[in-house]
């Protein structure tokens, strides 16, 4: 919270007063005074002395309306605030009241390099990294009418496709998960035995709980280093200056191999804290964390991976990586308000919900491969943004995916339960859809969130006369294809390029 926006606090006591001496007797319309208060909450801060000035409120409210009433409006107008695409909730200009000073001699608008950003200019408010509008989903390239008619479709199947000069998938040559195996193996082991230690034995059990499982369901398909690992890969074959066996290049890919056990910790982590939140009973197979350790010690396990992915990242001593990495953890956080959100109110746009997907989903991956080309030595800023457009469409495509897969997938191929997101009471892609077409009838069940007898009957029929589950397969073929088309066009030929080419096919052709 800025120190501009929190030093106002101190004057909202007054304004609390104001409304409580309409009325010394709290007679005032108490309804009203509820909406006041959420207003002045979701506009300012809470510091010390405001909630000192809400506690008198308070008092006085409580002869007169519940305070849970006050308090549920309060988080309505908090929740209402922190989802819109441009709440001041998550602007970092807000910072200051005007540019920080100049030193040194150096003037903002002057162009420096790293070092120098580093050394002589300091100014923490700047962002090194630009921010994605996020402006763009392509709904518009989906057909309207034929279901034939996108590109790469026959017969039902969604295809992708794939661009000249890349060569077709051969197992012993480009296969990805073949490929990569050498370097992404033993990372739930490296993770667990040595990035995650801890002198506590239930918290480091439960830490480690998806990283040593001795069947191996437990780590998952890996899919966010084995991307990694194949853009560090390919992007050797852009760096003349590199050689094949030389120390620096032993760095780099030591540096790069990091940044994938990072990632992996991170994803696990939000993991162990969406479980808690959505009450999941299964995860990747085997029970949630929460339902082994228990709620408090799941979200402590998820707090301690943050806290060691975040010494891992600063060790990596690039400054660029850790404004990148960091940024996914804030919005791993508007992800999951961006969802409480939606299920308080059971509806949500299309663009709106393929936002909260990007921030949840796509943005871990966008930022890994952005920070793994940061990491490549001498890349240019447009294979870097290259980078970050394969990782987001690939994780757009990803979650959509997983959208579709829940009405068609079972548990045993999904490693939780099927409809589990209707059941949730989430409406998900293909439910929005199917909207689109059937909003009299579906609207009404998703605002109530599936909750009546025959509510997700009602759903499965309209996503089913909708072809809802096939228009998210589609939009996900389009996002797996722009990701694709941004690859090629930024990287040298190569089994590891093509390798990611065959990885975002495969994550659209996937089954579980």
């Amino acid at each position: 919270m800025s120190a501009s926006l929190i030093s106002r606090g101190s004057r909202q006591q007054t304004k609390i007063a104001k409304l409580l001496t309409s009325s010394p007797q709290c007679d005032v319309n108490p309804m009203r005074r509820v909406a006041d208060s959420a207003s002045l909450f979701s506009s300012t801060p809470r510091s010390p002395a405001f909630v000192q000035g809400f506690a008198a409120s308070q008092r006085c409210y409580s002869s007169v309306l519940p305070i849970d009433m006050i308090k549920d409006s309060i988080k309505s107008s908090l929740l209402d605030e922190a989802s819109k695409k441009d709440s001041s909730f998550w602007d970092e200009k807000r910072t200051t009241n005007g540019p920080a000073p100049a030193l040194n001699g150096h003037e903002h608008s002057q162009s420096v390099d790293i070092e120098q950003r580093l050394s002589d200019v300091v100014d923490v408010d700047t962002p090194i990294n630009k921010p994605d509008p996020l402006d763009e989903w392509y709904l518009d390239a989906l057909p309207t009418h034929d279901s034939s008619s996108l590109k790469g479709s026959t017969a039902g199947k969604i295809s992708i496709q794939i661009p000249e000069g890349v060569a077709p998938l051969d197992s012993q040559i480009n296969d990805p998960f073949n490929l990569s195996r050498p370097d992404v193996n033993d990372i739930s082991a490296t993770i667990g035995n040595d990035l995650v230690g801890t002198d506590h034995p239930v918290l480091n059990s439960a830490a480690k709980y998806f990283f040593n499982s001795e069947d191996g369901r437990g780590k998952g398909k890996q899919v966010r280093p084995v991307m990694i690992m194949l853009l560090s890969r390919a992007l050797m074959h852009i760096d003349n200056g590199l050689e094949t066996s030389s120390p620096r290049l032993t760095h780099i890919l030591k540096s790069q191999r990091r940044l994938a056990e990072i990632t992996e910790m991170i994803h696990t982590a939000s993991l162990f804290h969406d479980d808690v939140i959505d009450d999941a009973d299964t995860r990747r197979g085997q029970p949630a964390a929460h339902k082994a350790f228990g709620n408090k010690m799941a979200i402590l396990a998820g707090d301690y991976l943050l806290a060691r992915a975040s010494i891992c990242l600063a060790r990596l001593r690039n400054v660029d990586v850790v404004e990148c990495m960091s940024t996914v953890i804030e919005h791993l956080v508007r992800g999951e308000v961006l969802q409480i959100k939606d299920s308080r109110t059971g509806v949500a746009d299309m663009e709106g919900y393929l936002r909260k997907n990007f921030y949840k989903t796509a943005s871990l991956m966008a930022n890994s491969c952005k920070s793994a080309a940061l990491l490549g030595g001498n890349v240019s800023p447009e294979v870097v943004d290259a980078a970050y457009i394969y990782g987001k469409h690939v994780g757009v495509a990803f979650q959509l995916i997983d959208d579709a897969l829940d009405f068609e997938g079972s548990a045993l191929s999904l490693g939780k339960p099927a409809l589990a997101d209707l059941n949730a009471g989430l409406s998900t892609a293909p439910v929005l859809f199917a909207a689109e077409s059937h909003g009299q009838e579906l609207i009404p069940a998703m605002a109530r969130k599936f909750k009546e007898q025959g509510d997700i009957n009602l759903a499965l029929r309209c996503v089913n006369e909708a072809n809802g589950v096939e228009k998210t397969k589609k939009l996900a073929a389009i996002h797996a294809e722009k990701a694709i088309a941004a690859l090629v066009a930024a990287l040298e030929p190569s089994p590891y390029r093509d390798s990611l080419v065959h990885l975002a096919c495969r994550v659209v052709d996937r089954k579980k």
